[in-house]
């Protein structure tokens, strides 16, 4: 029972370190429509409205192409996205 209690409190105590928080972890995800801003080979670079910008890798768009991003808000990574 103790050491369940050291690993919850080991969790919080890596998410308080970290800056995040259990909410952000489990919020739904945010749709938004953004620009291709960069172009580098397959890697296209997109800003969503939280200012952190996000990768494709294997990118198929093209740079000012408007595609819609599924993401949540802090986090580097996308969920989905689409033309």
């Amino acid at each position: 029972m103790l050491a369940i209690l050291f690993i919850i409190a080991g969790v919080i105590v890596v998410f308080m370190l970290m800056g995040g928080s259990l909410t952000q972890l489990f919020s739904s995800s945010i749709q938004e429509t953004v620009q291709v801003q960069i172009k580098q080979g397959n890697t296209c670079i997109v800003e969503a409205s939280d200012g952190v910008p996000r990768t494709i890798d294997n990118c198929s768009y093209q740079q000012g192409e408007n595609i819609t991003i599924n993401y949540k808000q802090g986090f580097p990574t996308l969920e989905s996205h689409q033309q």
